[in-house]
């Protein structure tokens, strides 16, 4: 690599590390710890508003292109029934209606088949503990508009094998006083859209849940390339 290219390399770096500083943090909330985010740096985010737009857009495009890649390899693993397109639809949009059951009933037993046993025991560690504060994650209205497959490995070692969906959804998320009743956090007469990054793993009863990226970031979707090895 020349001198030039590593310095402008290093700049498109410098510029993301920005924008993502300007992008709102998430708060621990909703199924995988996304929810209502608290901005960072009002002004920060006004200067770079436009590029922030035009980083948005082109991490739609890599969604998009990862997207078709990922169909790609889909038709050379059409032979394992797992890898069926139509299999994978239903099985993710089941996980996603489970997982947040789970989480706004507090009882993980609900999505267990459902998860990898190092979520399950993630996402219980967590809502027990909403328990013993005395809270409660109430989620509502909860839709499913978009996902996604951007990134499919499929090896010859089928216990390898995962893929990675990109969420399109929304929900009406707040916390709520056990005792009182009373909101603590969050909005419990607006929905907030969301974007997240699910990873399954292949389990003997089906594809299981084991990882929720709820940040999107360029770099995550730069680093996914679909593979086939059957």
């Amino acid at each position: 690599m020349s001198l030039i290219s590593v310095k402008r390399s290093a700049v498109w770096l410098s510029w993301f590390v920005l924008i993502e500083a300007a992008l709102p943090l998430e708060a621990w909330a909703r199924a995988g710890g996304g929810g209502g985010g608290s901005g960072k740096g009002g002004i920060v985010n006004l200067i770079l508003l436009p590029i922030c737009i035009a980083y948005s857009l082109f991490v739609s495009y890599l969604v998009y292109k990862k997207n078709r890649d990922s169909e790609q390899a889909l038709e050379k693993a059409m032979a394992d029934h797992f890898w069926s397109p139509g299999t994978i639809k239903a099985r993710v949009k089941q996980v996603f209606f489970k997982v947040q059951e789970a989480w706004t009933a507090r009882n993980q037993k609900i999505a267990k088949d459902c998860m990898s046993e190092k979520l399950f025991h993630e996402h219980k560690q967590q809502t027990d503990l909403m328990q013993q504060n005395g809270t409660r994650n109430k989620l509502e209205n909860i839709q499913l508009n978009r996902a996604r497959i951007v990134e499919i490995l499929d090896y010859l070692d089928d216990s390898k094998d995962q893929f990675w969906v990109h969420i399109e959804g929304s929900m009406i998320d707040y916390t709520i006083n056990d005792k009182t009743g009373d909101v603590v956090e969050g909005n419990r007469n607006k929905a907030e859209a969301f974007k997240e990054l699910w990873k399954f793993i292949r389990a003997d009863h089906g594809w299981v849940l084991d990882e929720i990226d709820s940040s999107v970031q360029l770099t995550d979707l730069l680093n996914m390339n679909s593979i086939t090895e059957s």
